[in-house]
């Protein structure tokens, strides 16, 4: 199957997802399936793909008041509009991010030559591993029976994505129980990638962060999966200083072994 082909399903299955999650009273409405977050053709045509990973979106994505604030191009679209949906979502971070959120990531991503923003020789882009449902509470808060339905095709529509985009970066900031359902072939252990010893202050750490890497193979081609434990943001417990150290140290993780 060709990636548009394949990009073209994962829409229709997200879609599917969505409507198949709306007798759930957490499911955010007004609101769309978010399949991914940023530039498509750009990130098409980076020097390196790199991908961000989270749970699920937030009922941020979709303001009360003016819930396609950040997707404007969507307000009106519906679920057979392809081309249109991947537009609004290729637009998103030109539009109203919720850069509270995404500012968490793009220190690391600056430290690999990378940016969610045009700016950068690398576009990345933001998916979630458990849905592209839009839910209130957050995923740690929700009811484990709206969590089972939501992953039961969210977590199989993100595998299904990561094909069609062929990263060559995987950023996972989650709990460290989630690496439990990448179900991608690993290509060998997960090792130490780096650790940071101290804190944003300069204390000593209690326990080192310990960032982990483990190749996998996407479809027919191997991928750099990087866990960076996270607390109320992803990477929190380390600055933004640490974080661009920790993206060149991947970025030459990633060039050493390709």
């Amino acid at each position: 199957m060709r990636d548009d082909d394949r990009l073209y399903t994962t829409v229709a299955a997200a879609w599917r997802s969505f409507e198949a999650a709306a007798s759930l009273q957490s499911r955010v409405g007004p609101a769309i399936p978010i399949l991914f977050f940023g530039d498509r053709d750009a990130y098409g045509e980076s020097r390196h793909r790199v991908l961000t990973v989270g749970l699920n979106p937030s009922r941020t994505e979709f303001p009360t008041g003016n819930p396609f604030q950040r997707f404007p191009l969507a307000e009106s679209i519906r679920p057979e509009d392809q081309e249109p949906y991947l537009d609004a979502l290729s637009a998103y971070f030109r539009t109203s991010p919720y850069r509270k959120w995404f500012r968490s990531f793009e220190p690391m991503l600056n430290g690999m030559s990378a940016s969610y923003y045009d700016h950068s020789t690398s576009t990345a882009l933001h998916t979630d591993i458990c849905s592209p449902v839009a839910t209130d509470p957050t995923w740690s808060r929700l009811r484990e029976a709206d969590r089972r339905l939501l992953a039961h095709d969210g977590r199989r529509l993100w595998h299904e994505l990561l094909i069609a985009l062929r990263p060559n970066v995987v950023v996972l900031s989650v709990a460290k129980s989630h690496l439990e359902h990448i179900a991608f072939e690993p290509l060998g252990p997960w090792q130490l990638i780096h650790s940071f010893d101290r804190k944003r202050d300069g204390t000593l750490r209690s326990y080192a962060y310990e960032v982990l890497g483990c190749w996998h193979l996407v479809g027919t081609e191997p991928a750099l999966f990087v866990f960076c434990p996270a607390s109320q943001t992803p990477l929190g417990s380390i600055s933004n200083d640490q974080k661009r150290e920790l993206g060149a140290i991947v970025a030459d993780a990633h060039q050493d072994a390709a």
